[in-house]
Parts: C-alpha cells; sequence; structure tokens
C-alpha cells in the first residue's frame, strides 16, 4: 500500500469518528460543532480528489501527523476537544489543496 492510499485510509478514519462523535453530542454542542466539520469535509473532498489526481504526494511525515490528529480526535471527549481536533484537520488539509 503506497503512501497516498494509507493517508486515505488514515483520514477516512478521522473523518468517520469525528462524524460518530458528532452525531453523539448534545445537540447544543452539534450546533457549535457543525459549521466546523461542513468545511472540513469540504476540504476533505477536495484532498481526496488531489490524492487521487496525482503520483504520491504523502510523505511518511504528513502520515504521523495524520495519525496523532485521529489519537486527538478519537480521545475528545468535549465540545472544545472536538472543535480543536477539527481545526487541526482543517489546517492539515488545507496546506495540502
Amino acid at each position: 500500500m503506497d503512501r497516498d492510499t494509507q493517508m486515505l485510509q488514515e483520514m477516512g478514519n478521522a473523518v468517520i469518528a469525528l462524524q460518530m462523535k458528532f452525531r453523539n453530542s448534545p445537540l447544543a454542542d452539534r450546533m457549535a460543532i457543525k459549521p466546523a466539520l461542513e468545511e472540513l469535509l469540504s476540504d476533505y473532498a477536495d484532498y481526496q480528489i488531489r490524492l487521487l489526481k496525482e503520483g504520491i504526494i504523502t510523505s511518511e511525515q504528513d502520515l504521523a501527523e495524520m495519525a496523532d490528529i485521529r489519537q486527538e480526535i478519537e480521545q475528545a471527549a468535549e465540545k472544545e476537544a472536538l472543535l480543536k481536533a477539527i481545526g487541526k484537520t482543517i489546517a492539515f488539509v488545507a496546506v495540502k489543496i
């Protein structure tokens, strides 16, 4: 499996974890989280297209950073931590698209 394929899998797992945490959050928290999550999903779609179009663009450092972000997402237990994790994911994707 090449690094871009690994990134697709790692980011996919991170995005799914975020969506699950969003769905399991109280309504008031979902209202606060939704705009950031929607921004992330839009940027993520653009990044997926880039990963599919070009040669290998993912570095080992990228994979390590995404794995760290995914761990932070999985450990986020409250709205502020989840928003911080979403923000880190948006920043990671933003420099890639």
